[in-house]
């Protein structure tokens, strides 16, 4: 037999830092920046008294009636194993929805259900078995539900040479991820890295301006900037804003330099093939006019190689033009760690100079200060589960792909229905005030 009451915020925290399945949307940082719900902390404890279960509750009402819904992020925390356990959870939370007139619970567990396309039988288990105790399964392709039902989740190796780890992490990304961050590199682009202690105003403004960018142009919601800072200030210190800056003084004097390069390049090649057409012309022995010719052509090859690369590098130095004298943010993230796992939550990119990777040099940025924070676990977070390359989300998919994680898909989303009528309201309504939402939002900003 096991007890549930409600708990101090502080306990939960501390088990879901140290639980296999801890997550931070279980904790009270998380919940202290929903300020339109009310958060509920519960604990489940064994014979002995011993903490095995916690459980963040969100509770929001509905409009119009004297009903609440229920939600409890990546669902409460345990051994998922334990059957009895998860039983008498499920009666405690069917009853303690009853009192409180909660129409209905939302879980969507961290549980895989499969990775890299491959069916994880414990995973199936627990699916199955959720639903046999009465919750309502949903699952989705691409992003209709609360949480992405498909990401990719990077395990990190964890050892004191955090150097080598980087190396050896690095070597695992495909070759052009690694070949895009050394660009970003090579473009002079530089990472930035806020958190409660140096953000400015500015700073986020700008943030909250490429996230509107990026809404308009992949079609979501954006929320206000307000909601950042809430979660820069509420989760510290287990929140960052990364920003990637592009510096046109720093892309000018690499291109400059690589042009100058070649254009010397080029000029000892022209002499070069002059001075071996002068011996060839002087020549008679047929086996040294062979290698004088193959000579000449092996020049000239280099020579048009050169000016294939001239020509590049002065299309670069026009396009970078209009950009003369400036710093610009290109991306930046919203990242959260805790409990060895980190997590990039929201990403933003700006339609310029895309072809300088700022975003992969984001993604490296934050990996590695993963690494250095002990981190095991780095979760990209949500790409589509339809793998068409048609699919206009396959692009995202493509490119978390490319740095080598697991393509993890979740047990999906689970509905514990009290109040069907409520439920039923919520399922047909919720979908389409979410798409009028993103119209009319995407339409202001």
């Amino acid at each position: 037999m096991y007890k549930f009451k409600e708990v101090p915020p502080s306990q939960i925290n501390e088990f879901n830092s140290v639980h296999e399945k801890g997550h931070i949307f279980q904790t009270s940082y998380w919940a202290n920046i929903k300020r339109e719900w009310t958060p509920k902390f519960i604990g489940g404890f064994d014979e002995n008294d011993n903490l095995v279960l916690c459980a963040t509750m969100l509770l929001r009402k509905a409009p119009y009636i004297n009903a609440y819904m229920g939600y409890i992020p990546r669902s409460f925390t345990c051994d998922y194993t334990n059957k009895n356990l998860l039983i008498e959870f499920t009666d405690f939370i069917r009853n303690y929805a009853k009192e409180h007139k909660i129409s209905f619970i939302t879980v969507d567990p961290d549980i895989h259900l499969s990775e890299n396309e491959k069916l994880i039988d414990a995973g199936e288990n627990i699916k199955d078995f959720l639903k046999s105790l009465g919750f309502n399964n949903t699952d989705s392709k691409n992003f209709e539900a609360i949480q992405p039902n498909f990401v990719f989740r990077l395990n990190l190796p964890e050892g004191e040479d955090k150097e080598q780890i980087k190396k050896d992490v690095f070597k695992s990304f495909s070759n052009k991820t690694r070949y895009n961050i050394k660009v970003a590199e090579d473009r002079g682009l530089s990472v930035e890295v806020y958190n409660k202690d140096n953000i400015s105003d500015e700073v986020l403004s700008r943030f909250h301006e490429i996230m509107v960018t990026t809404g308009k142009r992949d079609n979501f919601i954006v929320r206000k900037k307000e909601y950042f800072k809430d979660m820069i200030e509420n989760i510290n210190p287990y929140c960052r804003l990364y920003m990637v800056k592009y510096s046109y003084e720093k892309d000018f004097s690499t291109v400059n330099t690589k042009l100058e390069k070649q254009l010397q390049v080029r000029e000892k090649a022209i002499i070069k093939i002059d001075d071996l057409r002068i011996k060839l012309s002087e020549e008679k022995d047929e086996d040294k006019l062979a290698r004088l010719q193959k000579k000449i052509d092996d020049q000239d090859s280099k020579l048009k190689e050169s000016e294939r690369q001239i020509e590049g590098f002065k299309n670069r130095l026009k396009d970078i033009e209009p950009f003369k004298g400036q710093e610009i943010y290109l991306s930046g993230s919203i990242y959260l760690y805790y409990g060895g796992k980190a997590w990039y939550l929201y990403g933003a990119s700006e339609n310029i100079l895309r072809d300088t990777m700022p975003n992969f040099a984001m993604q490296w940025a934050m990996i590695t200060d993963s690494i250095d924070l002990g981190c095991y676990l780095y979760d990209f977070r949500g790409v589509s589960g339809d793998l068409n390359p048609e699919n206009p989300l396959y692009g995202l998919y493509k490119f978390k792909k490319g740095f080598n994680g697991n393509f993890v898909e979740f047990i999906g989303e689970f509905d514990l229905v009290i109040n069907s009528f409520v439920y039923n309201m919520y399922k047909k309504a919720f979908p389409k005030f979410k798409e009028i939402r993103n119209k009319i939002m995407n339409g202001k900003q």
